[in-house]
């Protein structure tokens, strides 16, 4: 039986939709809105379905625990994106990949979060990775080779994503030079006297694509 309101309907309180117009995709899609907003640690069955303004127990008639809504969450988030392999000239067409990537994940950092906790292996998030193995393969790797630079370039796109994808401020810029310049040099020479050229490097979408030419190289 539906859960009754504990009190009417106003104006700044939605009202919650019919149970039958829920489904498994729009459950994921709220939960990935929820995890967007406020980070992983904030997805619990009972925060979403308040967010769906249902009961707890309804979402287990459509999931058998968070993991599995988890899945289905990154599958649809990967969906949104256009990741085939094209055709045409390796180089670019792993460049063009990989920065779609890169975009997905600057505009989803829930699925960093998600995905740094254990293997998503559905068919949906395992997209990036059929096309990038047809590039590579196409390039002239064998498996094993294709394999190893697949996992180069993920963990290089999932790592920057992580740890880099916002665009720091000329002020920050500032501090982060400052913080380096005045290491010890007897025990930094090289740290110390290379902050400028290690600032530029260390997050933005700039260096981003710098360090995937890098890579391609």
């Amino acid at each position: 039986m539906p859960e009754q309101p504990t009190s009417a309907p106003t104006r700044t309180q939605p009202r919650p939709g019919p149970r039958n117009s829920l489904t498994r995709e729009r459950i994921a899609d709220t939960a990935l809105e929820l995890v967007d907003r406020e980070g992983v640690e904030a997805l619990t069955m009972r925060r979403l379905a308040s967010e769906l303004g249902v009961g707890t127990m309804t979402l287990y008639g459509y999931f058998r625990d968070k993991d599995e809504l988890l899945d289905l969450a990154i599958d649809r988030a990967a969906r949104r994106y256009n990741l085939s392999p094209g055709e045409g000239a390796w180089r670019p067409r792993l460049r063009e990949l990989i920065t779609t990537v890169w975009r997905s994940l600057s505009e989803h950092p829930s699925a960093v979060q998600i995905r740094s906790r254990r293997p998503i292996l559905n068919p949906g998030a395992l997209r990036a990775c059929e096309a990038g193995m047809t590039i590579l393969r196409d390039a002239g790797f064998e498996t094993r080779e294709a394999a190893a630079v697949w996992r180069l370039l993920f963990t290089y796109v999932f790592g920057y994503a992580a740890f880099s994808a916002y665009e720091p401020s000329e002020e920050l810029k500032s501090e982060w030079r400052e913080e380096l310049s005045v290491l010890p040099p007897d025990q930094y020479p090289i740290t110390s006297g290379s902050a400028g050229e290690l600032v530029n490097w260390m997050a933005g979408s700039e260096p981003f694509e710098q360090g995937l030419e890098i890579i391609l190289d």
